[in-house]
């Protein structure tokens, strides 16, 4: 999620965090939202658990069509026509599978409007990048990503090459979509070479539920301790979780040799709307509650960098 920053990047003395007086009751372990499984309606009978929420997809050998419905898989929804020697790949069923192995490969937009679909059978909290460089003829590509329902993530259009990253947010296959950019008004075709690289799991969550726990250090210690990470992909966030003492004044520090990026906070008490946001090199903070306070780090512009940070408290200002 991308949040407007506030109006101010950062604040002269601090932000407020939360109002009254809020008691820290401890996390809880979430139940498995897919136990027992509640798709039970249609061909929806497959239960993926994302980010502790239960979504039902369609079941193997069918396809998720616009309205909804889940739809047999046939010739009708997967045309065929003449083309490169991977064709007919113009659906999500006669998808290429992405591997390791097949890092690389080189294919073709052709005939005008052609579509080619890959696989990845991607493992939960795992990050993937792909990789689209256009070669003889007029192809600007468009890279689209979709998810095991079918449903379209996100995307990239090429300038002239294109590269979108995605996390898998349940283990199961993952679509990726090659085709002409709608940005070029011209009915084009062309050559290109795909590059697919498995990236390993992100190194940390996307929501609080899945947030690293840190702890902050007393202002004046030492040897401070670095909170590292890497904003693998334009659409990564990096949560973290810290408990927060009614009263007592905070300090977020950044790196500012290393990459900046923004940051929204949130309380327990409310994870979807962010109290402050900032891009800046500190941000300081004075608890109004006993709570637990969430940082999200993300990048507005979608960059992919690697950060670090430190949390300070002072017991007496």
């Amino acid at each position: 999620m991308r949040h407007p920053l506030s109006r101010f990047f950062f604040l002269p003395l601090a932000a407020v965090l939360g109002t009254g007086c809020l008691v820290n009751s401890g996390p809880n372990t979430p139940k498995n939202p897919c136990d027992p499984n509640p798709c039970t309606q249609g061909d929806k009978t497959v239960c993926v658990n994302e980010n502790n929420q239960a979504r039902c997809v369609c079941r193997e050998g069918t396809v998720q069509r616009p309205n909804g419905t889940c739809e047999p898989l046939s010739s009708v929804n997967c045309p065929e026509h003449t083309g490169d020697s991977a064709e007919p790949d113009d659906c999500l069923a006669r998808a290429a599978t992405l591997t390791k192995d097949s890092a690389s490969r080189q294919q073709s937009i052709e005939p005008v409007g052609d579509y080619d679909f890959f696989r990845v059978d991607a493992t939960s909290r795992d990050i993937y990048s792909v990789t689209v460089e256009p070669k003889q003829g007029a192809l600007l590509p468009r890279v689209d990503i979709f998810d095991p329902a079918g449903l379209w993530l996100t995307s990239q259009d090429g300038q002239p090459k294109a590269q979108v990253g995605f996390k898998a947010r349940a283990t199961g296959p993952y679509y990726v979509r090659v085709s002409h950019s709608p940005m070029d008004p011209s009915p084009a075709t062309g050559l290109y070479t795909l590059s697919f690289n498995s990236l390993g799991q992100d190194d940390h969550g996307d929501g609080s539920t899945e947030s690293t726990s840190i702890s902050a250090e007393e202002w004046n210690v030492p040897s401070p301790t670095n909170r590292y990470g890497r904003l693998e992909y334009g659409l990564d966030e990096d949560w973290f979780s810290l408990s927060v003492t009614q009263g007592v004044l905070y300090r977020i520090e950044f790196d500012t040799s290393r990459y900046l990026p923004a940051a929204a906070f949130f309380t327990r008490e409310d994870v979807k709307n962010p109290f402050f946001t900032s891009k800046n090199s500190y941000v300081e903070i004075r608890a109004q509650s006993t709570t637990t306070l969430y940082i999200d780090l993300y990048s507005p512009q979608g960059e992919a960098g690697s950060y670090a940070f430190r949390v300070f408290y002072y017991p007496n200002r």
